[in-house]
């Protein structure tokens, strides 16, 4: 689906309560078995909780999968294969959106490795309540163990946000375009504003450093004045800051290579959609429909308590549909189906990858004990 998202393990160097720079005290730190027995806990009340979540998310959703079932049954199996295609299109978009972005900080990464990140946080997000800290906070973390500094980790995140709800914004404008309204116009118009501010400003601050650092000081002298702080708390922070963000050097070139890997992440995803409703054969449904029930089941997907979205975007989706002409009976299943690939599908998959990441991270740590073992 249009992305964003968390697998927490314990830090195996976590483990004493001694003091730091304390002498170890027997019986106060645990052994390498304890503390491996204690990571296998965690890690099968990670699977548990995980497994109950599923459970009765797909209890929730019990309906819309036998829905989607059925559509599948009898139809046309090309259109599902495309379908399919397109969703994992859009997943590689966004994660070279994301790759794109974070080059710019002077951080590269392999591309298998930004898609797999890709696909495990929107498992986490689509799937654990309160998905979309866990997963936000797993792709800092990635970031960050990749080499991206703070300010560079967040500033990847804001960019990519920005171009994600402008790309959003912009179909649903094209959407509103293809019926004769204008209404989304002035959204289009502030978002690329928006964007001009954005660009202009990082290019500015790039070749003019020192004017964050003048602004920033008297922006904490007079904050700290206020809370009656003294008056350098914060100013070593801030200048590590901006010393961090000088690294970041964004050109036209990856403005607009980021902000079509945008667009394309939601127009691929809306490709599924419309290949779903090719597959269940549903009648009547325009361009103009297609585009705008699928940018308001986005938008809705952001008011939704449950995980991905579950009733709120199906709902959406079919309601704008039966506005558009197209009865709910042929509505239903083209949602059902797209739902299935772009949510279960992928899920599945992002666990999948999550899984062999745990098999290898543990395999490493199996190999790296064994020397010292031998030593032993």
């Amino acid at each position: 689906m249009g992305c964003v998202t968390v697998t927490t393990v314990p830090d195996p160097r976590v483990g004493s309560t001694a003091a730091p720079g304390a002498a170890p005290v027997a019986g106060v730190v645990p052994s390498p078995d304890r503390r491996r027995r204690r990571h296998l806990r965690w890690r099968v009340v990670l699977g548990v909780s995980v497994v109950a979540l599923l459970g009765a998310e797909l209890v929730l959703a019990a309906p819309t999968l036998e829905g989607a079932l059925t559509a599948l049954g009898g139809e046309q199996p090309w259109w599902i294969a495309a379908a399919a295609l397109a969703e994992a299109t859009s997943m590689d978009l966004f994660a070279r959106m994301r790759r794109r972005l974070l080059a710019t900080t002077g951080v590269r990464v392999r591309m298998r490795d930004a898609l797999a990140t890709v696909y495990v946080a929107n498992a986490v997000h689509l799937t654990v309540p309160g998905g979309a800290a866990f997963s936000t906070a797993y792709v800092y973390r990635w970031m960050r163990e990749r080499g991206a500094g703070a300010a560079a980790a967040t500033w990847t995140f804001v960019r990519g946000g920005l171009i994600s709800t402008s790309a959003l914004a912009a179909l649903a404008v094209a959407g509103s375009l293809l019926v004769g309204t204008g209404s989304g116009v002035p959204a289009l118009v502030l978002e690329a504003v928006l964007m001009v501010a954005l660009v202009a400003s990082a290019r500015r601050l790039r070749r003019r450093p020192d004017l964050a650092l003048v602004a920033g000081r008297r922006l904490l002298l007079w904050v700290n004045a206020v809370l009656r702080r003294p008056p350098t708390r914060g100013v070593d922070a801030f200048e590590d800051l901006v010393r961090q963000l000088r690294v970041v050097r964004p050109g036209a070139r990856d403005w607009t290579a980021a902000a079509a890997y945008g667009v394309g992440n939601w127009v691929f995803d809306g490709a599924c959609l419309a290949a779903a409703a090719a597959a269940v054969g549903t009648p009547g449904l325009s361009v103009h429909v297609l585009v705008i029930a699928y940018t308001a089941g986005m938008a809705a997907s952001g008011i939704s308590l449950l995980p991905g979205g579950i009733g709120v975007v199906d709902t959406t989706m079919v309601l704008v549909m039966v506005a558009g002409g197209i009865p709910a009976a042929a509505a239903l299943p083209a949602v059902l189906l797209y739902r299935l690939i772009s949510v279960v599908a992928v899920v599945a998959a992002g666990w999948g990858v999550a899984a062999a990441q745990a098999r290898r991270t543990g395999r490493r740590a199996a190999v790296s004990r064994r020397p010292e073992r031998g030593r032993r």
